[in-house]
């Protein structure tokens, strides 16, 4: 099984390799040969290539961070959500703090969040391990869509600034269509999965609220 360590490198990287090799290969297209060239022995590729991996990792980590400041920090995006899940929660009363915050939406989804845990902790082992686990697939697949959407998105930035630096050739126009292309999709998928969590976490709720799941005990969930 892959480890922690492992499994969060390839997180981070993926976004940074993505805006690594589309920036790079559409430079190359350009006839242009700075970092590689036919002048370096094969050891020195390889060091250049573990480099680049390494750089890849700290650019996708930064994007990582762009994503979660842009689309939750400093937007009303947690506040959006919320209201979703309150449209499908039936007993929005159970959940507590959630009038008392409703204008500072921030701490009005972490009072959600918290009762969302809370109510975890009541269930037994085998119930609260699928949820949570199906719940942090979803949440790492929509945060892993989110960087790679800045990735595409910085890599048309880069590319575009290629194309005006040295010129349209037929390579970067496909390079651009492409990485059109591909945000569209990235963005679709983005939307699906935050959708799917929408109703899966609410629905959850519901079936919380309505005593349908089993203590450890093997009792029914009392809402305290």
């Amino acid at each position: 099984m892959m480890n922690f360590e492992t499994k969060y490198l390839i997180r981070w990287g993926i976004p940074g390799w993505v805006f690594i090799l589309f920036t790079y290969v559409t430079y190359l297209s350009y006839g242009k040969r700075f970092f590689l060239g036919n002048e370096f022995t094969v050891t020195q590729l390889l060091g250049i290539m573990v480099s680049l991996g390494f750089v890849g990792i700290v650019l996708g980590y930064l994007m990582h961070q762009m994503y979660f400041s842009v689309n939750w920090i400093f937007s009303k995006q947690s506040s959006k959500i919320m209201q979703k899940m309150l449209n499908i929660i039936k007993d929005k009363e159970k959940i507590e703090g959630i009038d008392e915050y409703r204008f500072e939406h921030h701490k009005a989804y972490f009072m959600f969040e918290y009762h969302w845990q809370k109510q975890l902790l009541q269930l037994d082992s085998e119930q609260r391990d699928y949820i949570t686990e199906r719940y942090r697939y979803m949440l790492t697949t929509i945060h892993g869509l989110g960087a790679l959407l800045v990735s595409i998105v910085s890599s048309i930035l880069s590319v575009s600034v290629l194309i005006f630096l040295y010129g349209h050739n037929a390579f970067s126009s496909v390079m651009i269509i492409l990485l059109i292309y591909l945000g569209f999709s990235v963005w679709k998928g983005f939307c699906y999965y935050s959708e799917n969590l929408i109703y899966f976490q609410a629905n959850f709720i519901n079936a919380f609220h309505n005593k349908e799941l089993r203590k450890p005990d093997g009792e029914r969930v009392e809402n305290e």
